[in-house]
Order: structure tokens, then C-alpha cells, then sequence
């Protein structure tokens, strides 16, 4: 029988079992492991069980901040913390500022078995809590059942990350048109009926401005559908450079498009109607294009006294539209 704060030896039976069990045992259970204790004699017979079981040992720490200093440096898999450590810092706040840190699994050895310091242990959450003497048999079980616990949270945490990018690629491609980026019909109606909310309370001035590509079926006729599908990406890029980033930007289909954007008052279309048609101009200007791309504008101030629904705006700023498509078409 070791003094009554190191290791309690088993009869020699269980002691020269160790190795052999250790042999069978695959090499996914073995972990490197600090050793957090004051008292040499203590820290080295632990050194000795656990590499005979065979884990690593990667630092043997006596004080608590030397034990936070040493989790960051190693990164073990595993803290066997002595709760009664000399100094400022004892066993269990180092542990609480171990785990702010990383998720490093602690089990706690004492020589205390009193409530509070139970009542403390238990808020810093170990895996597991050992009273001194301890038994070699113990000490295996535990760390065992401590990685073990662990690397299923450790599994559970990655799949639940993937779980949640999984889940923001789905939305990201149930609300993203495909062709363009742009938001699709349905995260246009998502968006842009919360930002009317917003607009109606905050009392602020809003513009849905609805547009087409004019002459994509002719496009598509000359020259199919990968010259029609490069006339709607030429579009959506536009439409992209002529409003804010905060503004909501939609393909709802076919050829037709929407944006809310915040303005200022009616002269702010007239100027974002010259900026979508400079934009234009741009891109036909590029030298042996096959089409010339052109876009009709329809617009509707965001009335918040009418408290007119998406729709209601929708269907105005079509009929803007087609209003100046006929001014065109006369004027021509």
C-alpha cells in the first residue's frame, strides 16, 4: 500500500493485467494526457499507470496557471487535474479557464470530499470526480469513460455543424436563383415583405422597381438558350452594379425582375433609371458582342398610408413597365 495520497495499487493480479488489457486495446482509446499535481511522488506513479496502459503524457503541470499555460501549448487529449493545487489558482478555477477556452475534458482527483468543494467541482463540469487514495482499476475506468463521453460530444458537435452548413445550403439554393445569384421569387417575397414591415414602422421611403429583358425570345431564337441564359446572367450583373448591397435583388422568373430599394424620394428612380441604362451602354459597348441587351423599367413608390401589399406594388410598378415600353415603341 503506496502513502494515502498516491496511486492505491490492486493486488498484484490486477496491476500485471494492466499491460496485457493495454496490449488488446485499440490504439483509437489511447489519449495524451496533463498531469495537473502538486506532489511529485503522486505525479510520477500516474506518469507510470498511464503509460503502462499506454496513453502519453505530454507535461506534468504543479500549479494551476502552469496547467492553463500548458493546455493551450500541448493541447492534450485529456486533464487529470489535482483539485488541491498550492497557489493563487487552485485545481478546479483552473479548470473553469481551461474549458473557456477549449473543450478539453478534466477529471478531477481530491483528497476533499466536502460538499463545497463537491458543489465547486461539479460547476466546472469534469467528466469525472475521484477521491485520493485512488485505485489504479478506478483511474482506468474512468479515463476511459472520460474520452470515450468526449469523443462522442466531439462526433456529435461535428455532425451537428454539418447538419447546420447543410441546412444554409438548402436554403441558400431554395432562395437563390441559379442562373443569376440573385435572390429567386420566393427569397425575394421573404425579404422584401419583411423590409415593407420595416419601411411602414421606421417611416422610410422605399422603391420597387420591376424590370424585363426586352427581346430574349429573339435571343434565344438566334442564338438558343446558353446565348439567352448569358443575356439574363449580363442582366442580373447589371441590376447588381446599379443598386446597393442592402438593397433586395430578385430574378422572379423568365425575364423579369425586381428590386426594393431605399431611396429618397421620386427623383432617386430617375436617377437609378440613368444608372441601370449607363450600366447598358457598358455592356454593349464591349466590342463583337451577338446581342444588344436592353432592359425595360417600371417603378412604385412604397406608399405607407395606401399600406399596399407586395403584390398590389408588383403589379404597379408592371404596369409602369409596360407604360414605358409603349412610350418607346410610339416613340420609335
Amino acid at each position: 500500500m503506496l502513502e494515502s495520497k498516491r496511486i492505491n495499487s490492486e493486488p498484484s493480479t490486477h496491476s500485471q493485467a494492466a499491460p496485457e488489457a493495454s496490449a488488446s486495446q485499440d490504439d483509437t482509446a489511447k489519449v495524451s494526457i496533463l498531469l495537473v499535481e502538486d506532489e511529485n511522488l503522486v505525479a510520477e506513479d500516474m506518469k507510470d499507470f498511464l503509460s503502462r496502459l499506454g496513453h502519453r503524457v505530454v507535461g506534468i503541470a504543479s500549479q494551476g496557471v502552469q496547467a492553463i499555460y500548458m493546455a493551450q501549448e500541448l493541447t492534450p487529449e485529456l486533464i487529470l487535474m489535482d483539485v488541491g493545487l498550492k497557489g493563487e489558482m487552485d485545481g478546479i478555477q483552473a479548470a473553469s479557464v481551461i474549458q473557456e477556452n477549449a473543450h478539453t475534458p478534466v477529471i478531477f482527483l481530491t483528497g476533499f470530499a466536502d460538499q463545497e468543494t463537491l458543489r465547486r467541482a461539479v460547476a466546472a463540469e469534469p467528466l469525472a470526480y475521484l477521491v485520493k487514495p485512488i485505485k489504479e482499476v478506478e483511474l482506468q475506468c474512468a479515463i476511459e469513460v472520460a474520452v470515450h463521453k468526449h469523443r462522442t460530444e466531439l462526433e456529435l458537435r461535428r455532425r451537428e455543424e454539418a447538419l447546420r452548413r447543410d441546412a444554409e445550403i438548402l436554403q441558400s439554393l431554395t432562395l437563390i436563383d441559379e442562373l443569376t445569384g440573385l435572390q429567386n421569387r420566393r427569397g425575394f417575397y421573404a425579404l422584401a415583405e419583411q423590409e415593407l414591415k420595416v419601411a411602414r414602422r421606421e417611416h422610410f421611403l422605399l422603391a420597387l422597381f420591376f424590370m424585363d429583358v426586352n427581346g430574349l425570345k429573339q435571343i434565344n431564337d438566334n442564338g438558343g438558350h446558353a446565348l439567352g441564359d448569358q443575356a439574363l446572367r449580363e442582366a442580373g450583373s447589371v441590376i447588381r452594379h446599379t443598386f446597393r448591397n442592402s438593397d433586395i435583388l430578385a430574378r422572379l422568373g423568365g425575364d423579369e425582375f425586381a428590386v426594393v430599394a431605399h431611396v429618397t424620394d421620386e427623383s432617386s428612380i430617375t436617377a437609378i433609371r440613368e444608372r441601370l441604362r449607363a450600366h447598358l451602354n457598358q455592356v454593349n459597348a464591349i466590342p463583337n458582342r451577338p446581342f444588344t441587351l436592353d432592359m425595360s423599367v417600371g417603378a412604385a413608390l412604397v406608399d405607407a398610408e395606401r399600406g399596399d401589399d407586395l403584390d398590389s406594388l408588383l403589379a404597379r410598378a408592371d404596369a409602369a413597365m409596360y407604360e414605358e415600353k409603349r412610350s418607346i415603341a410610339n416613340a420609335r
